[in-house]
């Protein structure tokens, strides 16, 4: 029962360009030559200047300072100062998100019976 310009046909032939498949609305589709150099040449325009391009060096003072903290091993009885949380867990061979959980739950034990933090 299909009528010419009536709601059958329309939604078997869609007016608008309507994906099949909307999770993945460019799938089996390509970008003609023209329209990459359109999109090319409108990401050239773009004011880009606060962004990270790789290869470039990170500006002064980006990010958040660095947090010097002091860890203490009280197996060899020593002290250590560290010029950020992320330099001491690559010295002590941990991961940094645990110095940041010692810290974060007031920890009172030493970390794994060895390593006391504190914030400098």
């Amino acid at each position: 029962m299909s009528r010419k310009g009536g709601f059958l046909s329309k939604k078997f032939n869609p007016e608008y360009n309507i994906s099949l498949n909307p999770s993945a609305p460019m799938s089996g589709r390509k970008h003609s030559d023209e329209s990459k150099q359109r999109m090319s040449d409108a990401a050239k325009k773009m004011d880009n200047s606060g962004r990270y391009k790789p290869g470039q060096p990170k500006t002064e003072g980006s990010g958040r300072p660095s947090q010097q903290i002091e860890v203490t091993d009280i197996k060899n009885n020593t002290t250590t100062s560290y010029n950020s949380m992320s330099e001491a867990a690559r010295a002590l061979n941990i991961l940094r998100i645990s110095i940041v959980m010692y810290f974060r739950q007031n920890q009172q034990k030493p970390y794994k019976g060895r390593y006391i933090f504190k914030k400098l």
